[in-house]
């Protein structure tokens, strides 16, 4: 009797081992002739970033050599209100003028709606530079420099990024970071706010995506070492800087009633040898004021300037600088040859 209760029980365990394990694995194979179903592969996209070769990329800059604020031997530092010169190929401090003092910032604020635009780019698949975007109302509405978007209009991505990168467009910044945020300004913002937070850029803080002085009287700020930190981060883009070192251009269709031509914001594009930008700027808050590149004999400096009355004397300063510049650069590098 127990034989014939275990041979029971065997065949009970055997029925629902088949019912619950083996049956469930059998049905969850393709038939035979049918197809699997794989992952699609995520097709090769266009990259706009250049991988940094420079093993200081992204580390603290080095004051050591630094000659700071007006004992620098160069006419004009008196009338900056702050700035700073770095070798970006040693990360050393050139020379520093209140380098972490959060000052206003204006057109230079276009900086990060930039990189974010341009990291947007990198990261998302149902974006490219030919991207349709119709021009909404409040980009419109827009002031100051600007390209006078209209709203029967739809503009490729990439060409609104290039008049921002030209012409400081104001319109342009708008509407690239409305889209961007998902038509959230707001929400843009943050997201400026958090990168130049993860970047550690001192005292800085983002109030709108363009530059101009907010309703409520507030100013976009950063500081000299904040706007370097954030050049070197732009300069990862050979595309940004091909539109900011362009003296010229067109936005619309060349012969159209409404095609703009586009003259380059930085004066020091067509005087300074080796500048290819990047983004100058100007309000009363924050006087005349510029970051600027310059690759001279594959060495990259970089100069951020605020405060100064005059354009004129922004531009000869900044020229002067980076002459001054790479003669330091060079003694700093010399010396340590010695050592």
């Amino acid at each position: 009797m127990k034989k014939y209760v275990t041979v029971i029980v065997i065949l009970i365990i055997v029925i629902l081992a088949h019912i619950f394990f083996i049956s469930p694995l059998i049905s969850s194979k393709p038939e035979e002739g049918a197809q699997t179903i794989m992952k699609p592969v995520e097709p090769v996209r266009e990259t706009y970033r250049t991988a940094s070769e420079n093993p200081n990329f992204g580390k603290f800059f080095d004051y050591r050599k630094a000659v700071w604020g007006n004992k620098l031997s160069v006419k004009g530092s008196k009338q900056a209100h702050s700035g700073i010169l770095v070798d970006l190929d040693t990360h050393k401090v050139l020379w520093a003028k209140n380098p972490r003092a959060g000052v206003a910032i204006a057109s230079m604020t276009k900086m990060m709606t930039l990189l974010l635009a341009f990291e947007a780019l990198d990261k998302r698949s149902d974006l490219d530079l030919d991207t349709p975007i119709k021009v909404s109302p409040g980009a419109a509405g827009m002031g100051g420099s600007q390209v006078y978007l209209d709203v029967k209009e739809t503009h490729p991505f990439g060409e609104l990024l290039k008049t921002m990168a030209i012409k400081s467009a104001n319109d342009s910044a708008y509407l690239v970071a409305e889209y961007l945020g998902g038509n959230s300004m707001a929400h843009f913002i943050t997201a400026m706010n958090k990168r130049a937070y993860k970047l550690r850029m001192p005292n800085t803080n983002f109030v709108n995506v363009h530059g101009l002085t907010s309703d409520d009287k507030t100013n976009s700020t950063s500081s000299p070492e904040g706007l370097a930190i954030l050049a070197e981060h732009l300069l990862q883009y050979p595309l940004l800087i091909k539109w900011t070192s362009t003296k010229h251009a067109y936005f619309r269709p060349e012969g159209s009633k409404s095609c703009q031509f586009l003259t380059n914001t930085n004066s020091s594009l067509l005087k300074c040898p080796g500048i290819d930008g990047i983004k100058t700027g100007y309000t009363k808050a924050a006087g005349y004021c510029v970051t600027a590149s310059c690759l001279r004999g594959g060495k990259r400096l970089v100069a951020v300037v605020t405060g100064f009355k005059y354009g004129k004397n922004r531009r000869a300063f900044v020229d002067k600088l980076f002459d001054w510049g790479y003669k330091q650069a060079l003694e700093i590098e010399n010396l340590a040859k010695k050592k």
